[in-house]
């Protein structure tokens, strides 16, 4: 029962348990009454067993119901009497006044052994190991990608090596060390191999950085020893209720001190005195973790920084700064990574701000037109040919409007309703409905707009080839084009639906954000980080030839854990006696960066990647989907391009079938349809096969273009949704033209015009041979359509079949 005082004046002052916090003092000090025992006392007042000459005073509230009898009367371990006292749950918590109970994290041998140790929330993965069996930073280390740094320095015979992390071909010299109160009688020399220059101490930890810093190797000007200053200087009655079995010496020639003796036999003070005056060793100073209770230890190193949300509490975060601005965090107000070093935005720069908007409002602007007039124009067309080509024309419209649709409201949450604050807040962008559905949208926009022109090239050219006469409209015409539209819009809606189906999360889910109230995870743990903390925590057991996690009597296969098992396991983690639960948030398929887009940029190391992270050829081709949708968009180029390339062919036919090939009229007017086909393909290359190479190179591990991503996918693939109505559209660039000159260049005038040149004479040839005859209906009926969209172009043959038929 007899009990060290913690913080006695000298480390001999021993008191009895029942002497402690009963206001009396009985250590010089009266560091028996400032023990953290002392800090919760109870209203009840008591007569204490071994102190009855004592008055009855107030206990702990850690003396109730421990199993033993510290009243006189056993009151104190009465359960009905001291049940308020504390929270009603599987871990008995002591309810604090001020606090409401809360849950609290199982100790990892707690399934293995059966017997429930638990550790509370606020001394979580500090770096001190909570849970009296081991395994709390293990588990921690593995969840928040705690960085290995080297603390001590070792010993090669008497000598110690410092700074040894650094390059072999560095020039050492032998030097001793002294402390700044001087040597130590009887302790032998210290000497230490360091660099003969300085170095940069912010990447130096433990023994390394304090050798480097009081011997003045550091680079940094402020890098001071932490040894310096009369507080610090260990003299015989330092280290209170600390090495017990110490050996008094001189220091300095000037005061009484002390040694300690190693496990080897060896005397020495390596030790760091604390402002709370307790100690700990060398390699425990200025090591990122908060050894001494009063964060001392870690205040005066410039080789960390302290997370923001921690700065102004008495429990701070401390990370390398090495740990900053990497792209991991670290911190749970991820301010490591949202700072003036390394602020995030969802579009980032200004040029990139400024082109989204403009190009939004353009392709807004540009596409409302093309499907209001497309739309409206639907019923006045004559022929099947005209409709098909109508409603594909506002099909393509839509899908580039949604993509400006997209462009703007991004811009709007990037400016206005963000901004600067983004970086804090995107746990909650990422995992939020309104990403989500910026990422439908833009998705279900390029996929409408890209197989729309697919199809169009596809009918255009085999009208041409087919030269079958345009039919009139009927239900069954127009059942045909709703069909051909509905099939579009489905496909479309299938490639930005399907990955946010629930039963293929599994698949398409990247990662999960968890409360930073639980302190174990931190930013957006993917599927391979949960199972590498969750193999930590819990026991694995082998059988049938798999590997299993075991929780209890239920085994979770490691190589087939879904969203659902992890979840249960996670859970598993922490008792949930009280109304706060675990709350998580998975990171949708489109939460793959801010600017929420299809992930055409895929590899196992990119987005939610580890410091530890390495794929195997297997997992760089381990994503379908997503070369899937390459393939295809790229096939659909292909198609588009092939098309067009045919209509030249058979443009440059037609001429020399009507006997005009050696007309330079004629040929001017072919080479402005190649212009114009040079436009179509040209456009649809530069959109499209850029993002294809790249993503496949990245995927394949050839590049790295993580951090390519936003500024890429918004700079080229919005293009086309500008540019397609402009190309597709007659009526919108004559609108331009004709309220603001000739500004869509020469290059379309010259199309337009000589498709007017080229078909004139045409239309006043009342005979000629059948060659002419069918050129004039390739060139009117076929070739014009498949490169201009012209509003009456589908009328002519009914209009010209009447006046055939009126002749005759």
């Amino acid at each position: 029962m007899e009990t060290n005082c913690l913080f006695p004046s000298s480390s001999t002052c021993e008191v009895h348990k029942h002497k402690m916090c009963d206001e009396l003092k009985h250590c010089p000090d009266g560091s028996d009454e400032s023990h953290d025992m002392c800090g919760i006392m109870t209203d009840f007042t008591c007569i204490r067993r071994f102190a009855p000459a004592n008055p009855a005073s107030p206990m702990p509230v850690t003396w109730l119901l421990d199993g033993d009898e510290d009243c006189m009367d056993g009151e104190d371990e009465i359960v009905t009497l001291w049940e308020n006292y504390f929270c009603d749950g599987e871990a008995k918590q002591i309810k604090v006044p001020d606090k409401s109970c809360d849950n609290v994290y199982r100790c990892p041998q707690s399934y293995s052994t059966g017997t429930f140790t638990y550790a509370s929330f606020d001394k979580l993965c500090d770096g001190v190991e909570s849970c009296g069996d081991g395994g709390e930073n293990d588990v921690c280390k593995t969840a928040r990608d705690f960085p290995n740094i080297d603390k001590e320095a070792p010993y090669k015979g008497e000598v110690r090596t410092v700074c040894n992390a650094s390059n072999d071909e560095i020039t050492r010299e032998i030097r001793e060390f002294t402390r700044p109160w001087g040597e130590v009688f009887g302790e032998p020399k210290v000497e230490l191999s360091v660099p003969t220059f300085k170095v940069n101490c912010s990447q130096m930890f433990g023994e390394h950085y304090l050798f480097l810093s009081c011997m003045d190797l550091c680079k940094e000007e402020n890098a001071g020893c932490p040894l310096d200053g009369k507080n610090r200087r260990l003299e015989y009655d330092s280290c209170p209720g600390q090495f017990l079995d110490r050996t008094y010496t001189l220091g300095g020639n000037s005061f009484l001190t002390f040694l300690d003796k190693t496990d080897s036999g060896r005397y020495h003070q390596d030790f760091f005195r604390c402002n709370n005056s307790r100690c700990v060793e060398y390699k425990q100073v200025c090591d990122l973790v908060d050894d001494c209770g009063d964060m001392s230890d870690e205040l005066n190193c410039v080789n960390n920084m302290v997370c923001e949300n921690t700065r102004n509490t008495t429990k701070k975060q401390f990370i390398s700064l090495q740990q900053k601005c990497d792209g991991i965090y670290d911190c749970f107000d991820l301010s490591d990574e949202c700072n003036e070093t390394c602020m995030k935005y969802i579009l980032g720069g200004w040029a990139l701000k400024a082109f989204c908007w403009v190009m939004g409002f353009l392709a807004l602007l540009f596409n409302l037109f093309t499907v209001v007039r497309g739309f409206s124009s639907i019923k006045n067309c004559a022929t099947e040919g005209a409709m098909t080509s109508k409603v594909l024309m506002s099909l393509i419209g839509s899908g580039d409007f949604m993509i400006g649709l997209y462009l703007v409201i991004l811009s709007v949450y990037d400016s206005v309703v963000y901004g600067r604050d983004y970086c804090k807040n995107q746990a909650e962008w990422l995992t939020g409905t309104a990403c989500l559905s910026l990422g439908v949208i833009s998705t279900v926009g390029s996929q409408l707009s890209l197989f729309s022109m697919t199809v169009m090239s596809c009918i255009r050219i085999y009208g041409i080839q087919s030269m079958k006469i345009p039919g009139p409209i009927d239900k069954k015409a127009v059942m045909r084009v709703a069909s051909l539209a509905s099939a579009i819009i489905a496909a479309s809606l299938a490639v930005a639906v399907i990955p946010l189906v629930p039963s293929l999360e599994n698949y398409f889910v990247q990662g999960m954000y968890y409360d930073p109230a639980y302190k174990v995870f931190i930013g957006f743990p993917n599927k391979d980080r949960h199972t590498e903390v969750l193999k930590t925590y819990y026991e694995e057991t082998k059988r049938d030839g798999k590997t299993y996690i075991q929780q209890g009597d239920t085994g979770y296969p490691i190589s087939d854990l879904s969203w659902e098992d992890i979840a249960t396991l996670v859970d598993g983690m922490f008792t949930h006696d009280f109304g706060l639960q675990l709350t998580r948030s998975p990171v949708h398929f489109y939460g793959n960066d801010g600017v929420c887009l299809f992930k055409y940029f895929v590899r196992t190391d990119d987005a939610r990647r580890s410091r530890n992270s390495e794929g195997t050829e297997a997992e760089m081709m381990s994503d379908p989907v997503v070369w899937s949708m390459l393939a295809i968009n790229l096939f659909c180029f292909f198609i588009i391009s092939v098309c067009y390339i045919a209509i030249i062919v058979k443009a440059r036919q037609s001429l020399k079938n009507a006997g005009q090939h050696g007309n330079p009229t004629r040929l001017k007017a072919v080479a402005a349809v190649q212009s114009k086909v040079l436009i179509i393909i040209a456009t649809d290359f530069l959109c499209w096969v850029p993002f294809i190479i790249i993503s496949g190179l990245h995927s394949l591990k050839y590049i790295n273009a993580s951090t390519w991503y936003a500024t890429f996918a918004m700079i080229v693939l919005p293009l086309n949704s500008v540019i397609n109505p402009l190309i597709y559209d007659g009526a919108l660039k004559n609108l331009i033209r004709k309220r603001w000159g000739e500004a869509t260049g020469s290059v379309e005038q010259g199309a337009s015009t000589a498709m007017s040149t080229i078909s004139r004479p045409f239309r006043r040839e009342n005979g000629g041979n059948s060659n002419k005859a069918n050129t004039r209906v390739i060139w009117k009926h076929r070739i014009e359509p498949a490169i201009e969209d012209e509003e009456d172009t589908g009328n002519i043959w009914i209009e010209q079949k009447k006046k055939t038929n009126d002749d005759k």
